[in-house]
């Protein structure tokens, strides 16, 4: 700390007060001071009000420039309001000690003053390595972007070929036995390709860049069309997957590709997530100018703490990708982590929102709200 006083002997009456507490620096002006000060780490300072050529006030505020983050005590034996008021305004005074003092007083306010300027500090370190924090996390976004960008177009091509020349092996004379092997390798290839359209779809995700051609869509027509492509693999399995009577005849203004994606991996995973004999409902319903569209099931339900990260890209909630099922809609198959984070993207690329309703045994239900188209 940094007494200023053009009496020596209040110099030495601080010092001794205050020593066992902290190194005390001394000057006899202003201007002494805010030299010692540019020379010297000061957290905080005491000034005497009247001094010769700067008052206490004008050395304070001078410190606000110079040196923000210190914390600043002013001595005084005036009575006056005014000048009182000027010191703390001008100076952002911490406090204010009227002469004479009493030791204690003196060591109870320099010792609340340091623990004041420790905790800004640390304050200030805190954000500091948030600020870093976060400039890393958005550099490891970014990468992970481009790095899934890249998987999936360098993984595009062989596979595309791979399922070529399976068609191809198809049509020539083999013996009975290499079917099986056949069937495995497109299963094992198919299954890839969605992988890859996933990586595609979460890399846009994350940037929010879907190529939408929006148009008005009818809401019952979609809610139809989305059931129907899952219906055979659920009928497959004794699950009954079917629309809630009584959606609103309304439309919404949506690229009708992409929602019905985002809505078909809905579906899916809820079908993915039932056991065999349980029950898939997809609904709607108006809420004002939004529409919400509602996918239900009676499946295993997600444990609490993965809610919070359901729709991050390789969110846990899916379990291990590497232990997934090669079928499309087998009860516990699993994707790549990545298709509920295409879901978020496209549904907020449209304006929209996703949320989700989740416990262990209880089953989901997803809800994904859009505006209403009203043209």
């Amino acid at each position: 700390m940094l007494a200023v006083d053009d009496e020596p002997a209040n110099q030495r009456a601080v010092c001794r007060a205050l020593s066992d507490d902290c190194r005390v620096l001394t000057a006899g002006s202003g201007r002494e001071a805010l030299a010692l000060m540019a020379r010297e780490p000061v957290a905080l300072v005491i000034a005497d009000q009247r001094m010769p050529g700067m008052s206490g006030a004008e050395f304070l505020a001078e410190t606000v420039e110079r040196h923000p983050a210190v914390i600043r005590i002013v001595l005084t034996g005036y009575t006056d309001v005014d000048t009182l008021i000027d010191a703390i305004n001008r100076g952002h005074v911490y406090h204010f000690l009227s002469k004479p003092w009493e030791a204690r007083e003196l060591r109870q306010v320099v010792r609340h003053g340091l623990e004041r300027f420790a905790a800004a500090a640390e304050r200030v370190r805190l954000l500091d390595d948030l600020r870093t924090a976060c400039v890393r996390a958005q550099r490891e976004i970014e990468q992970k972007s481009r790095l899934l960008a890249l998987t999936a177009h360098e993984l595009g091509t062989p596979l595309h070929i791979l399922l070529n020349v399976v068609a191809l092996l198809r049509d020539d004379a083999l013996p009975p036995a290499a079917e099986g092997w056949l069937d495995a390798a497109e299963r094992a290839a198919a299954w890839l390709v969605r992988g890859v359209g996933q990586l595609h779809d979460a890399a846009r995700a994350r940037t929010r860049r879907f190529p939408l051609r929006p148009r008005a869509i009818e809401l019952p027509s979609l809610l139809d069309t989305t059931t129907a492509e899952v219906r055979a693999a659920a009928r497959a399995r004794s699950v009954d997957a079917a629309v809630e009577p009584g959606a609103p005849p309304v439309t919404v203004w949506a690229d009708g590709h992409w929602l019905r994606q985002a809505l078909g991996e809905l579906v899916t995973n809820a079908l993915r997530f039932t056991p065999d004999g349980g029950r898939v409902r997809i609904g709607a319903r108006l809420d004002g100018e939004w529409v919400e569209i509602a996918v239900a099931d009676t499946g295993i339900g997600i444990a609490p703490e993965h809610l919070a990260e359901i729709f991050e890209p390789f969110s846990a909630a899916g379990g291990d990708p590497l232990r997934h099922g090669s079928g499309d809609f087998a009860f516990g198959a699993r994707g790549l982590g990545l298709g509920l984070a295409a879901v978020r993207g496209i549904v907020e690329a449209h304006g929209g929102s996703v949320a989700v309703e989740s416990a262990p045994g209880c089953g989901s239900r997803f809800v994904v709200r859009l505006p209403r188209h009203s043209g």
